[in-house]
């Protein structure tokens, strides 16, 4: 992973193939190895794309400024790298989860300078259960100041992974505890994690977020997971029907954490997608 300083943070990119760009942004913590993992890279370099990852800031090895953060400042993070690249022409855009709140902003203020946006397990309104998530994180946050390791993995694992894994203690249970172990190696420092929270509790509460969608004038996928608790199909159906001539793939029998646990059917619709409106 080469290091980039954009001139307003050092960020880590990975680059593979050759072609249209299309930059992958990460969810919560998520480094561009998992696009690795899923398979997307490869699939996407393999159809003639420029496939940019980088770890937005708070994940290693890119910097961790703060511990105050807003999606904006992430926009403004990738705006900054895009402009360092000197790309060619206007890159398509796949985020996951905290990413699809990044890319949802940048569409919706900057239409002319992307071509396509994927938004994966991330549009559509705050529920209840969201809400209290939220809450519960940002609870936690002012009182201790972090969020506790065991207390993230033990939500990850209700959220993530579909009811049928975990009432059957499927191993695949096992395999997303050492994962968010790892997973808790990624961060830059606490500052970075608790960036990174802060930012999606305010894009989460944001009352308007929602109507800003009416603004983004560029081809959209959204996809959601059918057994995703947090961001699930009927909330991604309600931002479909507020992005004109978007698009909702649902993806049967996946938790949040899809993108990897049903990462093939995820891939195939996704790439369909770009070879389409971004050749």
């Amino acid at each position: 992973m080469e290091l980039i300083d954009t001139g307003r943070i050092q960020l880590g990119v990975e680059r593979r193939g050759e072609g249209p760009p299309v930059i992958l942004v990460g969810g919560t913590g998520m480094p561009p190895i998992a696009w690795e993992v899923s398979g997307l890279t490869a699939a996407l370099a393999d159809n003639g794309f420029d496939v940019i990852g980088y770890a937005s800031r708070g994940v290693v090895p890119s910097d961790a400024p703060s511990p105050q953060c807003t999606v904006a400042d992430l926009a403004e993070d990738l705006i900054s790298l895009i402009d360092t690249l000197a790309l060619d022409q206007p890159p398509a855009l796949v985020g996951y989860s905290l990413g699809s709140f990044t890319i949802e902003h940048l569409l919706s203020t900057c239409p002319n300078m992307f071509s396509a946006g994927v938004l994966i397990a991330g549009p559509g309104p705050t529920t209840p259960l969201l809400h209290s998530v939220v809450n519960c994180e940002a609870a936690l946050i002012d009182r201790l100041g972090a969020l506790p390791a065991e207390v993230m993995t033990m939500q990850t694992l209700l959220t993530a992974l579909p009811p049928t894994a975990l009432a059957t203690a499927d191993p695949l249970v096992d395999q997303w505890v050492s994962m968010c172990a790892y997973q808790s190696d990624q961060w830059t420092s606490s500052d970075g994690e608790v960036a990174q929270a802060r930012a999606s509790h305010a894009w989460l509460r944001d009352a308007e977020r929602m109507d800003r969608l009416q603004h983004i004038e560029v081809p959209v996928l959204a996809v959601a997971f059918e057994f995703d608790p947090l961001l699930g199909p009927a909330q991604a159906q309600s931002a479909v029907d507020q992005i004109p001539g978007a698009e909702l793939c649902v993806i049967p029998e996946a938790g949040h954490g899809g993108v990897v646990t049903h990462a093939q059917h995820v891939v195939s619709r996704v790439v369909e997608f770009l070879v389409k409106h971004h050749s």
